[in-house]
């Protein structure tokens, strides 16, 4: 259970790479929305190669398309994101670190960008950090299930707190509909511990 945990875990950070390098697209980095009809004249075209670049896992072209965006348009929060998690990607995790708080400093309400410094701070063994991100995405968005996901394997596998990581579990299934079957056995499992270390 623990080693199919982790393969799922490596497999969801590649996903949530991959994905939320197409998906983030508004100047408000918000996670979801994409620009308005009117708004599209205002992506740069470098953004939008360097989305395209990343959807073929080109990151390497991503990356300079990306940064040539964030110098022609330094306050383009959702630049600084896309960057970072290419530069996770490719496991440049200093460099990851310093472009997804640029893209916080500029828009403190991103709650992708906390989402995905938490996975970075979980790679870098900075479990109290991570967990930290986590939490601050789930403030500013409470129905972000990646980020209940996350937290919930944070504090199952690393931080040992069952109870807490059964809650944001089970939150995540809630807002999935109950579709993730690897997650339910998770419950079940961690519910059994849960009950084990109450006997003992």
């Amino acid at each position: 259970m623990y080693l199919l945990r982790i393969s799922y875990l490596i497999c969801l950070i590649a996903s949530l790479i991959s994905l939320s390098s197409c998906a983030i697209l508004s100047e408000t980095g918000s996670r979801t929305a994409a620009p308005k009809a009117d708004d599209w004249d205002k992506v740069p075209k470098t953004y939008i190669d360097g989305l395209k670049s990343a959807r073929k896992g080109d990151s390497k072209t991503a990356i300079s398309l990306l940064k040539l965006t964030t110098e022609s348009h330094p306050d383009f929060s959702p630049a600084y994101i896309n960057l970072g998690l290419q530069q996770l990607r490719l496991k440049r995790l200093d460099e990851a670190e310093l472009s997804l708080k640029k893209s916080v400093e500029l828009n403190p309400d991103s709650e992708v960008a906390y989402q995905h410094l938490g996975v970075l701070y979980r790679l870098k063994g900075e479990f109290s950090k991570a967990q930290s991100m986590y939490e601050k995405a789930l403030d500013l968005n409470s129905d972000y299930a990646e980020a209940h996901l996350n937290l919930g394997i944070l504090l199952d596998m690393y931080l040992y707190d069952f109870e807490e990581a059964l809650a944001h579990y089970e939150a995540y299934q809630s807002l999935l509909g109950n579709k993730d079957k690897d997650v339910a056995k998770w419950i079940i499992d961690i519910k059994r511990r849960i009950a084990k270390n109450k006997q003992s």
